[in-house]
């Protein structure tokens, strides 16, 4: 692999593209930078003709915790900072949703907010038993806007509204029963092998054909996009929710104890 990753740990094995969440003291947690070295990466595996799958996973004990805090907290109230990020985030899940590679999230860990998001967008989930996940945006005055679209997709309606509403952890075995997981394996690296079997079978242009038929039947569109990117970036510019953030980073104290 030549391109260079600070956040990430990219390597390839064999047709499938490795793809590790690299910032296990910050929880995995979205930064500018992370969300821009993971379009990087799904390049790397749209631009090498062998790669059939692409496999996302996170270091440490969480899969990903969604917006880093500290780094939305210091932008300050000016929209013009955020939007980009929020616009690049939402392209990534929706590039998952659409690209000829297959995209595939093995968790074993913790996923919160913005890593749902990520979970929800990938072709195929596989979960260790000991997976948790949660969209706790409202606790923070939030809106899980953009992942919403793609939770929605996999989930349905009412099971992405109860989720979104009650911020409540669910285990892996509840996340398969929604649909937000597809499969539960006691060795989620055996059950990795076993789907890149199936995976590698299919022909990249099929792959992309096959999502975009999905897709054409479905709401990720771009009103949708627009809608999501404008409702996550007007809440969190809410004076109320942007000192709840601060004082969260600051503090450490969540705004439920306020």
């Amino acid at each position: 692999m030549t391109a260079p990753f600070e956040t990430l740990r990219v390597s390839r094995r064999d047709r499938m593209l490795e793809v590790v969440l690299n910032r296990p003291e910050r929880a995995n947690a979205l930064t500018r930078g992370m969300i821009g070295e993971l379009h990087a990466a799904l390049d790397q595996a749209e631009a090498d003709p062998v790669v059939r799958l692409m496999v996302l996973s996170g270091e440490g004990e969480a899969f990903c915790s969604g917006m880093d805090f500290v780094e939305a907290s210091s932008g300050g109230d000016d929209a013009a900072s955020l939007k980009p990020t929020v616009e690049a985030f939402y392209g990534l899940m929706e590039r998952f949703t659409t690209c000829r590679t297959v995209i595939a999230s093995l968790v074993t860990g913790r996923v919160t907010a913005g890593g749902v998001g990520l979970v929800a967008a990938s072709d195929y989930v596989i979960a260790g038993s000991a997976a948790s996940f949660q969209l706790s945006e409202v606790i923070f005055g939030l809106l899980p806007a953009t992942v919403a679209p793609f939770v929605v997709r996999r989930c349905g309606m009412q099971a992405a509204f109860r989720l979104s509403l009650t911020a409540q952890r669910i285990g892996a075995a509840r996340a398969a029963e929604i649909g937000l997981v597809d499969e539960v394996a006691e060795a989620p690296a055996d059950a990795l092998r076993q789907f890149m079997i199936r995976a590698a079978r299919v022909e990249p242009g099929c792959v992309a054909d096959l999502k975009g038929l999905f897709r054409d039947m479905w709401i990720v569109n771009e009103d949708t996009r627009r809608l999501a990117v404008e409702a996550i970036t007007r809440r969190i510019l809410q004076p109320e929710t942007a000192a709840g953030i601060r004082r969260f980073v600051q503090e450490a104290s969540p705004p439920w104890r306020k």
